[in-house]
């Protein structure tokens, strides 16, 4: 570099290959330096400074004034926390009333046992009867009945409006002349939408016809479809449904277990998953022999001491169960005075917790409301979950329905038979969960912040060498019992939050028995915030808002004006219209 320097001061110009070689030669002439001058550096001269010692303790002064000055930070550290508190990632009141789990999958032990069951069966025959059980659900339980949705039939079944003799009257002479001047395009029907008038849906076995009411008997066939397609989805339900009651009941653990229509036992697996070791009996109940036969070569795969099936469920003859599960079966009773009957009987054999799980459809969520309405009539019971009160359901005359979903990972004999790359499955359900007894009292909630107040402890010495103990801030951690008392007022999220830049909305039904949107903010408070945008659908949330507003859409009175307002100057429903559907049917019936 110093000779490129001096080049450039004398005018001259040097080749590029010129500065290589004169790099090269500069890094000769350091490799010449002696090894003893880079290993051994000439010694400081004499006047350089004395090094100082290390050696010196500080006065006794200083270190008290040290601890002092540590101690008053401290102290104002704890402060500053138990005013204002550090936003952790999840508090044991958000923890607890969590009832999203995530995907579930069918134990191992259970799946080997059904792949050995459905090996050597026809693929083809398996879906064939997969589609007529689907067939058989859609004819009984309507995807969306009257009443229910934002279409103009349901606004005006919820008028109360009555249709007039001859299906419409002039209204449908009207829709046929415009159908007459819709050209229809290949592979496509034109098809009348008459307002108050819902066809029936289409038959997936037969498209193109449409289906009439009706019920399967469940034989070997329509077993073995079911428990190719069926049986993960349902069992991933039932364990949702049992880990929130394991959860919220920590001190109790259900001996004798109950399942009306149990079909090949998918609660029995949950029970022990959940349990292990506590549930000492089980009985199955199942009119379908096939069923049961298919139940008892899977349950001998569990740990139960005592396992029992029967086809018809006995009187009551004062033996009761602990745990009573009823599992996508209401649905399939022909009338209400049945299911109501059953339910009776239900209950009568019902030591302490009863549990309706059906599907998630409008049909099947006023049939669970119906069944929990009538088992509080009695007054010898309390709801535990959903609804965080015993007060009539918030969403009944409205358009919406209170359901949940859980997703639960496909078998391959699963996707086989649904024909689905997918290997996962999303299923909406509906579910009560009651108890005998008289509803817990209330927390106070100004007891319950002096209480927390009083046990702060004096440093963070102690939370910090016992956090199983103690909260960040200091103040002693509340028991499972604590948090099941305060969680029977909390707010149910029923529907999955909106989560926006800033803020978060969140619509969820109230111990007042209303339904309202909540909003949370930063500017409210960074852990509320935090914790809602966190949540998911299903949740208790144990933080108040910064605004709450009722929601119209689930109001009675509110839904019947909107969908009045839905009517021109002359009475007549708005956007009439002769629609086009496809002829085809999706594919994906999953």
């Amino acid at each position: 570099m110093a000779l490129r320097m001096l080049a450039q001061k004398g005018g001259l110009h040097l080749q590029p290959h010129l500065h290589r070689s004169l790099r090269t030669s500069a890094t000769l002439l350091l490799k010449q330096v002696p090894d003893s001058l880079w290993a051994n550096p000439r010694p400081p001269p004499a006047t350089s400074l004395p090094q100082l010692t290390t050696t010196t303790t500080p006065s006794p002064e200083v270190l008290q004034s040290l601890q002092s000055l540590d101690e008053c930070v401290r102290d104002l550290y704890a402060e500053g926390l138990r005013h204002s508190g550090p936003v952790l990632r999840g508090t044991d009141e958000v923890r607890f009333g969590r009832k999203y789990i995530g995907m579930v999958a069918l134990p191992e032990a259970v799946t080997q046992g059904i792949a050995a069951y459905l090996a050597g069966r026809d693929q083809r025959a398996l879906r064939s009867d997969y589609l007529r059980i689907a067939d058989s659900w859609r004819s009984t339980g309507q995807i969306t009945p009257p009443g229910k949705g934002k279409g103009r039939a349901a606004k005006k079944y919820r008028r109360g409006e009555e249709d007039q003799e001859g299906s419409g009257g002039g209204e449908r002479d009207e829709l046929l002349s415009e159908m007459k001047m819709l050209k229809p395009l290949p592979g496509e029907r034109i098809q009348v939408v008459v307002p108050g008038h819902r066809p029936a849906p289409e038959s997936l076995v037969q498209p193109g016809t449409r289906l009439k009411p009706h019920t399967l008997e469940y034989g070997s066939s329509e077993t073995a479809a079911y428990v190719a397609a069926v049986v993960p989805s349902t069992y991933a339900v039932i364990y949702n449904v049992l880990a929130e009651i394991r959860g919220r009941m920590p001190s109790v653990v259900p001996r004798t277990v109950l399942d009306f229509a149990c079909g090949p036992a998918p609660a029995l697996w949950a029970a022990q998953e959940l349990w292990p070791g506590g549930v000492q009996q089980y009985r199955g109940v199942d009119v379908s022999e096939d069923m049961l036969l298919v139940a008892e070569q899977l349950a001998a795969h569990t740990a139960v001491a005592e396992v029992d099936f029967t086809r018809y469920l006995p009187p009551n003859t004062g033996l009761q169960s602990d745990l009573v599960i009823s599992a996508f079966a209401l649905a399939e009773l022909p009338t209400d005075a049945m299911r109501l009957s059953t339910v009776d009987t239900l209950w009568a054999h019902t030591r302490d917790t009863l549990v309706l799980v059906d599907r998630g459809t409008p049909d099947s969520a006023r049939i669970v409301s119906m069944a929990r309405d009538h088992i509080l009539a009695t007054g010898q019971a309390h709801t535990l979950a959903p609804v965080p009160n015993d007060l009539p359901d918030p969403t009944a005359g409205t358009p919406g329905w209170m359901h949940f979903s859980q997703r639960v990972q496909r078998p391959t004999f699963t996707m086989r038979t649904k024909h689905s790359k997918s290997n996962v499955e999303d299923l909406r359900y509906s579910y009560t969960v009651m108890r005998r007894g008289a509803r817990p009292a209330a927390v106070d909630a100004a007891s319950q912040k002096r209480s927390q107040q009083a046990e702060a402890v004096a440093s963070l010495a102690a939370a910090q060498a016992q956090p199983e103990l103690y909260l960040p801030d200091g103040r002693l951690r509340k028991t499972s019992e604590q948090l099941a008392a305060e969680a029977m007022d909390w707010a149910r999220l029923i529907l999955p939050p909106i989560k926006r830049k800033g803020h978060v909305q969140a619509d969820v039904c109230t111990k007042e028995g209303t339904v309202e949107r909540w909003v949370f903010t930063k500017s409210h408070g960074k852990q509320s915030y935090r914790d809602a945008r966190k949540a998911s659908w299903g949740d208790l949330f144990p933080h108040t808002p910064k605004s709450a507003t009722l929601r119209p859409y689930f109001i009675p009175s509110t839904a019947a004006a909107s969908a009045a307002a839905a009517k021109d100057k002359d009475g007549r429903p708005k956007n009439r219209k002769a629609r086009r559907s496809d002829r085809a049917l999706s594919e994906d019936h999953d």
